[in-house]
């Protein structure tokens, strides 16, 4: 059969519809009925980020095929936020799972950060950082991994055993910038799509480190175009929720608050995003007034980060999170609330 029959079969009615390409009205409708009627929701249920209330302006979550820009200055918690969204994914049975694509750090160093992050989680008396692990594993010789010896210290077996709960719905990848291309990420989401896994979430952390061949799309807006668009496409093709970390361009770096406009390729982000967030130090961004009229309260912002909506397809936009960072556990804070203070605004000033 060649195209123009197999268009004709669709279009008449005699095959269902693929994912991709024509479609009439009815056999949408048909094709969603059957679905509904059979138990098949997957794809209608969004998948929380775990934040409030972040899940609150997403209307519940992130959707099945959308993709989530995350952009913000060096060390202000992207990827804190991108693993944290990870774990949330996989924690709980609840038929979702999480893949973390990451170009920067070992999957050691990811499990680590988990390991700390639990801890908090689990509201441990004395919560773990990097250090205590070191101290823990560098404990004398005594034949026991790690796993074994957080267990044997007071009030860390619950970080153990919440860590192994998800442990089979959680996938690290340590990503290689000169070898780990687009193709390769489709490879390892259908991979995770193939397990049978109802909803689940893809981080790549992060977008400017995906290779591409050499030689090809050399300007830097045509290779995060063409980045995007790929995301974004996998994103669609097997309705996975894909969140993609961006980094700022040069110039971007100069600006008091980082906004989309600062990202690296940032026209081809704005278009291709369903959400876009911009995370700041609140520090940083707070409005000269508030700074002089309480210094104590604040030197406190500097331990907050403020989440903007710049761009949500499904709902509200322009909206001013903030959630307390605790850094030396990798971890936001994860009820927040609406920032009720007044902000510099990048764009008056630019203008």
């Amino acid at each position: 059969m060649d195209r123009n029959e197999e268009e004709t079969a669709l279009l008449n009615g005699s095959r269902p519809p693929a994912s991709t390409g024509p479609a009439t009205l009815r056999q949408i409708m048909n094709r969603l009925d059957e679905r509904v009627a059979s138990g098949d929701l997957s794809h209608l249920k969004s998948l929380p980020t775990g934040f409030r209330p972040l899940d609150d302006v997403l209307s519940g979550g992130l959707q099945a095929g959308e993709l989530m820009i995350v952009g913000g200055r060096q060390g202000v918690g992207k990827t804190i936020f991108g693993l944290q969204m990870a774990r949330n994914a996989a924690y709980g049975d609840n038929g979702s799972g999480a893949l973390y694509v990451c170009y920067e750090h070992s999957r050691e160093h990811l499990f680590s950060r988990l390991l700390c992050l639990e801890s908090a989680e689990q509201d441990c008396p004395a919560p773990l950082t990097l250090k205590k692990l070191n101290e823990i594993v560098l404990r004398e010789d005594d034949g026991l991994g790690l796993l074994e010896r957080l267990r044997r210290v007071p009030g860390y077996g619950a970080v153990v055993d919440a860590v192994q709960g998800y442990a089979d719905r959680l996938v690290l990848v340590k990503a290689s910038g000169d070898h780990s291309t687009l193709e390769d990420i489709r490879q390892w989401v259908e991979g995770l799509a193939s397990t049978g896994t109802e909803r689940f979430l893809v981080v790549v952390d992060y977008l400017q480190k995906i290779p591409i061949t050499v030689g090809e799309l050399q300007p830097e807006a045509e290779v995060t175009t063409h980045l995007a668009q790929g995301l974004k496409d996998l994103a669609m093709a097997t309705g996975a929720r894909i969140v993609a970390i961006a980094a700022s361009d040069r110039p971007g770096l100069k600006s008091k608050r980082i906004q989309l406009a600062d990202m690296r390729g940032s026209s081809a982000l704005q278009y291709e995003a369903d959400v876009a967030l911009m995370l700041n130090n609140k520090y940083d961004i707070i409005s000269r007034e508030h700074l002089i009229s309480n210094l104590s309260r604040a030197e406190q912002m500097r331990g907050w980060v403020v989440v903007t909506m710049e761009k949500n397809r499904a709902g509200r936009s322009g909206v001013d999170m903030e959630y307390a960072l605790q850094p030396a556990q990798f971890r936001l804070e994860p009820i927040g609330d609406f920032v009720r203070e007044r902000l510099v605004d990048e764009r008056l000033i630019r203008e």
